[in-house]
């Protein structure tokens, strides 16, 4: 069967004849919003791993079938269009970006540097565990501070755990699984200060879904300063999930390293999608629109019924279960929704990522099954 959708059908979004046009009449299709889909265990919503659910857009899909035709070929011209595209859009020079399978393969490989010329890492905890999961297996040591009170990355905290043996203080921003973010310029100060010690490396996967004042990107700052390194993903809002394409910025000195240590890299076709998906800011406006609708039911659900929960700078929203987020999770996949993983030591609190509007109905009505 073939699909005509056109590029305000998609920028329209939400309704169920655009999420079965984008989803097709594939047995996996796993949102409410296709006709006849209903939730299993087997063939549940996804509202565990914080993916876009609308997916890649639709010139980005053009764009990596367009690349097909020069897939064969090494060293195609994509690469240096999206470093200008980014650049540009960013307000830094062209020398200052590298690429990468993922943004993981830049926190693995900055893992590795630690095992390899030593020292350990100090971070926050709870937060992403890409970089120190794999530092761990290779037996570097991780300082951990857990938190504030307003379950916030605490700087301050961070700053006096500091000892010489720290080579890399590696911070996410907004953090993960708790959707918080640091006060720019306390960050600022932070970066700067601490960088004469060590590399301060910050993670801002989820930057384009923030919509506070108190944020601010350190790209500029990595790119201005010898040992800041940011990194970013097409993953979230771009949909790459699965195709796979990270970014990093900083000094040339640490790029270099960084590409020496690395043994994966990005394809040609992620790149091209990319250089489309990141031009293409009228979707990435509707994804964050569509995400803001999604979080509001969220929070309607969560104030009706006294919940607590950690207000969202990201695409997840952070909430508190009572009881063992093991038995939370089993008990939405018996109603066929997946949800975020444990994340100690926050054991009786749970992720959920936001789907379409029309999923996360679904799912407070679950929700409210369930628990009231």
């Amino acid at each position: 069967m073939e699909h005509n959708l056109s590029r305000r059908d998609w920028l329209k979004g939400g309704t169920a004849l655009a999420g079965a046009i984008l989803m097709g009449s594939r047995a996996n299709a796993q949102s409410m919003t296709v006709p006849g889909f209903v939730p299993t265990p087997e063939n549940p919503l996804r509202l565990g791993s914080n993916e876009n659910p609308y997916g890649v857009s639709i010139a980005a899909r053009q764009a990596i079938i367009d690349s097909f035709d020069t897939a064969h070929q090494y060293g195609r011209g994509s690469r240096r269009a999206l470093t200008k595209v980014l650049a540009e859009m960013e307000s830094v020079d062209e020398k200052n970006i590298i690429f990468s399978g993922g943004s993981g393969e830049i926190l693995k490989t900055l893992g590795l540097i630690t095992a390899v010329e030593g020292g350990s890492v100090l971070t926050a905890d709870p937060t992403y565990h890409g970089l120190t999961r794999y530092a761990i297996n290779r037996k570097v040591p991780i300082k951990r501070v857990p938190v504030n009170d307003t379950m916030t990355i605490d700087l301050d905290m961070l700053k006096a755990a500091y000892t010489d043996d720290v080579s890399i203080i590696y911070l996410v921003n907004p953090n993960n699984p708790l959707p918080t973010i640091m006060e720019k310029n306390k960050l600022k100060d932070f970066c700067l200060e601490m960088s004469k010690k060590c590399l301060v490396f910050i993670d801002e996967a989820y930057h384009e879904y923030v919509n506070n004042p108190d944020y601010e990107t350190m790209v500029p700052l990595a790119c201005s300063n010898e040992n800041i390194v940011v990194a970013r993903t097409a993953s979230k809002i771009h949909g790459f999930a699965g195709v796979r394409l990270g970014i990093g910025y900083g000094s040339v000195k640490w790029l270099e390293k960084i590409r020496e240590y690395m043994t994966g890299s990005a394809s040609h076709l992620a790149i091209s999608g990319a250089v489309a998906s990141y031009q293409d800011t009228a979707t990435q406006d509707f994804c964050r629109r569509k995400n803001q609708q999604s979080l509001k039911i969220t929070y309607d659900l969560f104030d009706k019924h006294n919940v607590r929960y950690v207000k969202s700078n990201t695409n997840f929203v952070f909430f508190e279960t009572g009881i063992d987020v093991n038995e939370v999770r089993e008990k939405f996949r018996e109603n066929g929704i997946i949800v975020g993983r444990p994340f100690p030591p926050y054991l009786n609190w749970c992720r959920v990522s936001m789907g379409k509007p029309e999923d996360m109905e679904y799912f407070s009505k679950i929700y409210e099954k369930i628990f009231i």
